[in-house]
């Protein structure tokens, strides 16, 4: 009866939370404040997998430094559970070591599988006078991309982009390999390009070619770049510690990104800076994706107002607008203390940023799987788990080297360095559970 009093108090106060700190936190990032007339619209199976659902998409909207962090937070804190109760029911110690493992792997994989499927995220609505856009992304082109062109495109697609440009590093494959029955009037050829110690994006109407650009100063570039009616922009400027953002507008650049998925911490102070320079060198600003096929979820949209029936890259070009970036701004407080206490920060703030109905579907459903463990003994649901763990990654395994070996990306490094080693361990670790939940130690 505990059990009972501590699931209802639990849903008495996270209602309770909701009913009074609830926000949609739908923001303008260059003023910090709330952006009205725009609604997030979720996917419809949403609420059948909210545990899941909301645990991914904390996940993909962490700030990338502190993955390892937060990974290792949730890890202790699972594990300290994990010993409580073997403690509360007197769990022998053989068993205790199993469990502590399970729980370890658990986090582990499910975090790489929230990297390798594609869950959607929320898609933007907002009035039909604004174009939303994307300028920086990647496909497997990139050496660091999971993802094939195609898979770009729906992404896009269903996060409520409009317009969006292809830049990959180093090469324009990605924008090149667009399939033939695919219309490409809303997509644009792009690239990221290192030089002097920072990355550039040179963003274009129309193909052009790489190697024109290869090698060259920034300067350089800027110039060959507009002699072609081409746009340059700084990504994640916040990144290199080379070249202050005056000396960059000096030298001509089009823009800055004031947000970036792929780096999503920004001192307010050095985001402050960023938009000024922008305003005081009438230079644009943008949020952008930067998505490199690990997850599939964005929380950032650039808005540009439509000109009768000019294309994204013509108004950037001939009109200089005013982006307005837009983020569902879900990070919350962040500090050493939290990261200690990760997993509560992370329920509080999801409690207080999620509407009512998908927090009662999250508590119904970890119920559910509540009730599962105590009608089947732990040790037989544990090999369950381990199982569909290590078919899950033999599935992603062959697929991921199936992409590979067909489309011959023999540049990509990320999948057989990083995805093909990891997959291959977590097979063998949850082989490995299975087998000794097998023995029933």
């Amino acid at each position: 009866m505990k059990k009972v009093y501590f699931l209802i108090s639990g849903i008495l106060i996270s209602v309770v939370l909701n009913h009074f700190f609830y926000s949609n936190n739908i923001i303008d990032v260059a003023t910090n404040q709330a952006f009205p007339n725009a609604l997030l619209q979720w996917p419809s199976f949403r609420i059948f997998i909210e545990p899941f659902y909301a645990f991914a998409y904390y996940i993909l909207t962490l700030e990338r430094s502190g993955y390892v962090f937060a990974l290792c937070s949730w890890i202790f804190w699972s594990i300290l559970f994990v010993l409580f109760l073997a403690k509360y029911y007197k769990v022998p110690k053989s068993k205790t070591v199993i469990y502590c493992f399970f729980a370890m792997f658990f986090v582990v994989s499910l975090i790489c599988s929230i990297i390798i499927l594609p869950v959607a995220g929320p898609k933007l609505s907002v009035s039909d006078k604004y174009k939303v856009v994307d300028i920086h992304s990647h496909s497997i082109s990139s050496k660091d991309n999971l993802s094939l062109v195609s898979s770009n495109i729906n992404f896009h697609n269903k996060h409520g982009y409009t317009d969006f440009f292809i830049t990959e590093h180093d090469n324009t494959n990605g924008y090149d390999s667009i399939p033939g029955n695919i219309k490409t009037d809303n997509i644009f050829p792009g690239i990221q390009i290192r030089t002097e110690g920072i990355s550039v994006l040179l963003l274009s109407k129309d193909p052009f070619n790489y190697y024109d650009f290869k090698g060259k100063t920034i300067q350089e570039m800027v110039d060959l770049a507009h002699s072609k009616d081409m746009l340059v922009v700084v990504p994640h400027v916040w990144k290199w510690k080379k070249h202050s953002l005056q000396s960059l507008a000096d030298k001509g650049v089009d823009g800055f990104e004031i947000y970036n998925c792929g780096y999503r911490f920004l001192k307010p102070d050095k985001k402050q800076e960023i938009v000024n320079i922008c305003k005081d060198n009438n230079l644009m600003m943008f949020g952008t994706t930067d998505w490199h096929g690990l997850g599939y979820m964005s929380n950032v949209w650039s808005l540009v107002e439509k000109e009768d029936d000019k294309s994204l890259f013509d108004i950037l070009k001939d009109s200089k607008p005013n982006v307005k970036v837009i983020n569902h701004n879900v990070s919350g407080w962040q500090s050493v203390i939290r990261y200690i206490f990760e997993p509560f920060f992370a329920f509080y703030y999801y409690v207080v940023n999620t509407k009512i109905e998908y927090v009662l579907s999250f508590y119904m459903i970890m119920s559910l799987f509540v009730l599962l463990f105590f009608k089947f003994k732990v040790i037989n649901v544990i090999k369950f788990i381990s199982l569909s763990f290590a078919l899950f990654f033999t599935i992603s395994l062959f697929y991921f080297t199936n992409m590979l070996l067909s489309f011959n990306f023999t540049y990509n490094v990320i999948i057989p360095e990083t995805i093909v080693p990891t997959a291959l361990s977590l097979i063998f670790i949850w082989l490995i559970i299975w087998g000794v939940c097998e023995k029933n130690i």
